[in-house]
């Protein structure tokens, strides 16, 4: 509840790797920071390319520490942050390094994609369940 209140939501679209939440927030641009929180209370964050892009399925990820630590904070009393391919952990965080992300030159939005083909698709589809009905009742006679 913690991380809604700072404003993540619910994602639906998201590869499930066992975590029992995936949350996001959209922060800046096309980035979205993805949150996954697994019932052993390990979370693992991400900045990536917002899911209303198809680069989001090959774009850049980005493994974060801060912003979570900050948004739980106040409602987690024992709290260590691990790096898993370091196998270390620590208690706190001292400084938030601000990094600057560059989006991907061209982003291309998936949503007019399926719009555009379900409308192509639609004479295409009734026709072939058209020819289909004819064809069922000529055997049927």
């Amino acid at each position: 509840m913690g991380l809604i209140n700072s404003g993540f939501r619910k994602t639906m679209l998201s590869v499930n790797k066992g975590e029992v939440y995936s949350l996001v927030m959209r922060i800046h641009g096309p980035w979205e920071i993805h949150t996954r929180i697994f019932s052993d209370g390990v979370i693992e964050t991400e900045i990536e390319v917002s899911r209303e892009y198809l680069q989001d399925i090959i774009g850049p990820r980005f493994n974060i520490v801060y912003e979570v630590y900050d948004a739980l904070r106040h409602f987690v009393r024992e709290r260590r942050v691990c790096i898993k391919p370091l196998g270390r952990c620590i208690s706190d965080v001292i400084e938030n390094m601000r990094i600057q992300l560059e989006a991907p030159r061209a982003l291309i939005p998936w949503k007019p994609i399926i719009v555009i083909s379900s409308v192509a698709l639609i004479p295409i589809i009734g026709r072939f369940s058209f020819l289909h009905f004819l064809h069922v009742n000529n055997h049927s006679n």
